[in-house]
């Protein structure tokens, strides 16, 4: 009689526990959806918010001189930039820029042709890319820079950035400019190295990490307009060959993430700055290090994929753009980067793994996007509140997302399937 009072009880307790569990999965799923639909309001209520522009105007001179403006480096010898049918990278024209003989009574004799953009103030992002055929010199000479220099204005302040194709060691391009291989507080010089003569070169850089890189106090946002020079300049009498480049494909990109309709597409407009403005020379400062997402970074092959742009400009641009927001990214970032190098060098040998993250990374994706809503919503009450409110958020959600719901999930199947084959053997 014990023993099926026994029974009984045992098998009400067990219908007991089984119930409970059943509710317990019910409830994390209501939750994951829950977590879902928040992720999924960003990109219902803001659809055009992540667009890439074009900044440039006429940047393959299929136009001719549309847009830019042809300068002299020296005014007594006219060098001015013109463009030509002779030799293209795509299209039919490009940009002939000639270093070209003389120059006794100047600096450096030379030319190019110039251009001035305009961001818009929720711009990040900015990629440059352009395609350059050196001739007549090797890339490190001894009299010879070409160079295209990228200027850009943050509250009346210059900063420049100078990338290099082929350069002078003991020369600077400009009187007060710090030599190639020195920086200033105001301008940065970027040598791009295997840079071939006589043949076609294609460059791609980061505009914004080559400026965070140096000037890591500067958002995208922050800066409100540009220009971009070409420039080929010889420092003394050639008595042979010319020298100079071809310019071709001159790109740079922003992404805007507020709404389109809201803000007015920056448009180029004609220059009307010198060409050859110098700042004071200072000597150089030391910057704070920069952080990509290395994981999402080698997920998506490259810190310049949108994806991976969005995030960094929500985490700085947006969360850590006060000071109580880069405390919260600083500390991110110090336990971020205590354990994710491994994983990243990983999905670097594998674009398997490569794509087991990319759909991982959407959720994050998702979250990262809500969490900048939720950012543009309060900053207009405090920043700081904004950037608080934004980070627990995606911490919560993230840790939600990543680290709670999965196991418990994993734990409810496996609790399913162990009492499936129980009630088989009974």
């Amino acid at each position: 009689m014990a023993y099926y009072v026994y029974e009984e009880l045992h098998v009400e307790c067990t219908y007991h526990y089984a119930g409970d569990d059943e509710l317990f999965s019910r409830n994390i799923l209501s939750l994951s959806c829950l977590l879902v639909l928040i992720a999924v309001i960003p990109f219902v209520s803001a659809p055009s918010k992540f667009e890439s522009i074009e900044l440039l105007e006429n940047g393959g001179f299929e136009e001719g001189m549309s847009g830019w403006r042809g300068f002299s480096y020296c005014d007594q010898l006219p060098r001015e930039g013109v463009v030509t049918e002779y030799l293209a990278h795509s299209g039919r024209c490009s940009l002939y820029t000639l270093c070209g003989t003389g120059g006794e009574h100047c600096y450096g004799v030379g030319g190019g042709a110039t251009q001035e953009i305009r961001l818009n103030q929720r711009s990040s992002n900015l990629t440059l890319q352009f395609s350059v055929y050196i001739f007549g010199t090797s890339q490190v000479n001894a009299w010879i820079d070409i160079a295209l220099i990228a200027d850009f204005w943050v509250s009346q302040t210059k900063k420049t950035l100078i990338y290099y194709v082929a350069w002078t060691e003991n020369t600077a391009i400009y009187r007060d400019y710090p030599l190639p291989k020195m920086t200033s507080e105001n301008v940065k010089n970027i040598l791009i190295h295997g840079i071939e003569s006589d043949e076609w070169n294609n460059v791609r850089r980061d505009v914004y990490e080559d400026l965070r890189q140096t000037y890591p106090s500067i958002s995208a946002s922050s800066i409100e307009r540009g220009s971009i020079t070409l420039l080929a300049v010889t420092f003394q009498r050639l008595t042979s060959v010319p020298a100079g480049a071809f310019w071709d494909d001159i790109s740079i990109t922003c992404t805007v993430t507020s709404a389109l309709e809201t803000e007015p597409e920056p448009s180029p407009t004609t220059p009307t700055t010198s060409p050859t403005p110098k700042p004071e020379p200072t000597s150089t400062s030391a910057s704070k290090p920069s952080y990509s997402c290395i994981i999402a970074t080698a997920a998506y092959g490259s810190e310049l994929a949108p994806e991976v742009a969005y995030m960094r400009h929500v985490r700085d641009d947006m969360l850590g753009s006060n000071e109580v927001g880069r405390m919260l990214v600083d500390a991110w970032n110090t336990f971020y980067y205590s354990w994710s190098p491994p994983i990243a060098e990983c999905l670097a040998n594998s674009e398997t793994l490569r794509a087991v993250f990319r759909a991982s990374l959407m959720p994050l994706s998702a979250i990262v996007h809500s969490s900048a809503l939720i950012y543009t919503e309060v900053a207009s009450i405090d920043p700081s509140i904004a950037s608080i409110v934004a980070f627990i958020f995606a911490a919560v959600t993230s840790t939600m997302t990543y680290a709670v719901i999965p196991p418990v999930l994993l734990q409810s199947i496996l609790k399913k399937r162990l009492r499936s084959r129980a009630e088989l053997d009974l």
